[in-house]
């Protein structure tokens, strides 16, 4: 019987979703894999943890939990029309087209967004540039200014042009020069991938790039794999009506979120907090700006996420091997 349920997996549910166009299969509804589960709610609940790395086997739900977190994001004012999602709050950080604008911008409420980039995408379709009458055409990284992007299966894209994904990421800007034209615009965006282990490793150096990067198990037990086959038959079958029946959960996950969001702001991180991040950082030869702010913004996220505007020593603890546990050598 074990099996055959080895037989069904989430990456099933992948080629369902783009043949009907369903719905993302609910986060909430996804059995076990707590860790996994978290991970992408504190990095929904504090972008400035920096880009993540889902680590596991074939069809064990890493994707499927990614692309589940889009019913669950804010909503935020963005101006109409413009390609890259400026918030109409912040002048400092529009697009050119928006900053060159003569009349008044208006806005329009939309989720946050979190797009998908396909296996075999094109530089062009990632990065974006000009068609054939020099408009500029914006990528991957220009339309999800204020996003996610979700790279599946990330070990198997050329490498130059991970990195130059996680360049501008961390830049928070894009700009690009060509035979074409030259351009800049607005990235700010953070990185959930995800890969698997069978399709090669990753550069080391690249890894340590991602603040969070966790290993993801198969689950086992019998009982909890029943379930799981139970759920992706139920949404298989209807996946409006089984995700309306997970609606009651799911908006409850995103007030917590949106309350959350707003207590990362007003938080404030104790000087036993930063020495207790200081020393673990030494203990393990990380000791370092950036992950020390990864290990920071992470404990907030995790308070935030508890309901708290005060980080304790317990934060850091909970959240330090996601941070931590691959740049350490076994």
């Amino acid at each position: 019987m074990s099996d055959d349920l080895d037989e069904i997996v989430f990456a099933d549910l992948s080629k369902f979703q783009k043949k009907k166009e369903a719905p993302p299969f609910p986060i909430v509804a996804i059995v076990g894999q707590q860790v996994m589960k978290k991970t992408l709610l504190l990095h929904a609940v504090n972008p400035e943890i920096g880009n993540i790395m889902l680590v596991g086997e074939a069809g064990i739900g890493k994707s499927t939990a990614a692309r589940g977190l889009r019913d669950i994001l804010p909503i935020v004012d963005v101006v109409i029309g413009c390609s890259y999602n400026c918030n109409p709050h912040d002048k400092q950080n529009w697009c050119n087209e928006c900053k060159s604008s003569v009349e008044d911008l208006d806005a329009y409420p939309s989720t946050i967004p979190l797009l998908e980039l396909p296996i075999g995408a094109s530089e062009k379709r990632i990065f974006g540039g000009f068609d054939h009458k020099s408009v500029l055409k914006p990528g991957f990284v220009g339309k999800v200014n204020r996003g996610y992007l979700l790279i599946p299966r990330a070990n198997l894209i050329d490498p130059d042009i991970l990195t130059r994904i996680l360049d501008i990421s961390e830049a928070g800007i894009h700009k690009n020069k060509s035979k074409s034209g030259d351009f800049v615009h607005p990235a700010n965006f953070n990185i959930i991938a995800t890969m698997n282990p069978e399709d090669g490793e990753l550069d080391e150096e690249v890894l340590e790039r991602f603040s969070m990067a966790i290993n993801i198990k198969a689950i086992k037990d019998i009982e909890e794999r029943i379930e799981i086959v139970r759920r992706v038959e139920a949404y298989r079958q209807s996946p409006e009506d089984f995700v309306r029946k997970n609606r009651r959960e799911m908006e409850a996950f995103g007030a917590r979120i949106i309350r959350a969001r707003d207590l990362v702001k007003r938080s404030d991180v104790p000087e036993k907090v930063v020495t207790a991040i200081d020393k673990v950082s030494k203990e393990l030869n990380q000791d370092n700006d950036w992950v020390k702010d990864a290990l920071k913004q992470a404990a907030l996220a995790n308070a935030a996420f508890d309901d708290r505007v005060w980080v304790t020593v317990d934060d850091v603890a909970e959240i330090a091997e996601l941070v931590l546990g691959h740049r350490i050598s076994e």
